[in-house]
């Protein structure tokens, strides 16, 4: 059977460099996920209720699993995990509930060596067991928040982008916010307030649209104490957009942002983006500006793998620094990690 053939032939390939197969719990409480995760995953969740009223979830990723079991069982040092089976998350589409996941974690490790072995890991896994060719694709989140940090824009509004990243509807409707100069114009600006005068004659613990008026207040006075300046939004949105659309060879990738970095009078930091300067075994190896966007733990290197010829996505992963902390770490423990599309895998 193809299915099975795959997924032996790949965990035997991570064994042999060290990785440890690991099985992990199907349920997990829900107030992990909801108490200390982004918007997406809590969405996402499949819950139910035990008999005391108790919430708890299927798991809806086999990295946070992963990084629970880090945390409960292992607590220190470099542990690495590899493992198949299934997640489940609501979709809201047609796609089934349950996704067949198979990975490898290096959790405790902040090393390049670290990133270079995952990728360089499974993109040969799954040359060698596909027999096809592949490309690698490569971004640093960093570089897209040292961008938002260079732009001429009030601090809610920066935070208001780097916050919905990983959501590119929403973010292209600020992106549309910034061109027609909503809510950076003056006049909107008289009309909040306005708005905040009236909210402070109102009783702090009553709630407008589920909010409660003092964190409403909180928000506006924060927004009042902004220096109004003359925002060129357009302009914004366009340096934005062109960024976005970057997608060169990785050996040209430095000169590339250098260029675009120069045109638009910015400062991306690139001394300190050190992937550009990975030594990936694949040649056929891109950067590409807008990818990593689909797991909203991700906090700087991110990596998605693809067939050559169809450009089927067979893999993804990244770097999560901050999410053993999000999930209950006493410290910050680094990791790095990536998980095959399996059910993309099958298709080939």
């Amino acid at each position: 059977m193809k299915s099975k053939k795959y997924s032996e032939n790949l965990l035997s390939l991570f064994k042999k460099q060290g990785f440890k197969v690991k099985n992990f719990e199907n349920i997990i409480e829900s107030k992990i996920i909801i108490e200390r995760s982004g918007e997406i995953f809590k969405k996402s969740l499949l819950s139910f209720e035990d008999d005391e009223g108790k919430s708890f979830s299927l798991r809806p990723d086999l990295t946070i699993s992963a990084c629970l079991d880090y945390i409960k069982n292992i607590k220190r040092g470099i542990y690495k995990y590899t493992y198949f089976d299934q997640a489940y998350r609501r979709t809201f589409s047609k796609e089934s509930l349950v996704r067949n996941q198979l990975g490898c974690e290096i959790i405790g490790s902040n090393s390049k060596i670290s990133d270079i072995k995952i990728i360089n890991l499974i993109d040969s896994s799954l040359r060698k067991v596909t027999k096809r060719k592949t490309t690698i694709k490569i971004n640093d989140l960093n570089i897209f928040y040292a961008l938002v940090d260079s732009l001429k824009l009030p601090a809610r509004w920066k935070l208001r982008l780097k916050r919905h990243f990983w959501r590119p509807d929403y973010f292209n409707e600020l992106l549309l916010r910034l061109e027609t100069d909503s809510d950076l114009k003056n006049n909107v600006f008289e009309l909040d307030k306005k708005s905040y005068l009236k909210m402070k004659r109102l009783k702090k613990n009553s709630k407008v649209a589920g909010r409660k008026i003092s964190e409403i207040l909180k928000r506006f006075e924060k927004k009042i104490k902004e220096p109004r300046s003359k925002i060129n939004g357009k302009e914004i949105s366009r340096i934005l957009k062109e960024y976005l659309k970057i997608n060169c060879s990785l050996k040209n990738a430095r000169k590339t942002l250098k260029n675009f970095e120069f045109k638009n009078k910015l400062d991306l930091k690139l001394n300190n983006i050190e992937v550009l300067n990975l030594n990936l075994k694949n040649l056929n190896s891109m950067f590409s500006s807008n990818i990593g966007r689909n797991a909203e733990y991700y906090s700087g290197f991110v990596f998605e793998i693809y067939t050559k010829e169809k450009n089927i996505n067979l893999a993804s992963g990244g770097r999560y620094d901050d999410l053993m902390q999000i999930l209950g770490a006493k410290r910050k423990i680094p990791a790095i990690g990536g998980a095959i599309n399996y059910d993309n895998l099958l298709k080939i």
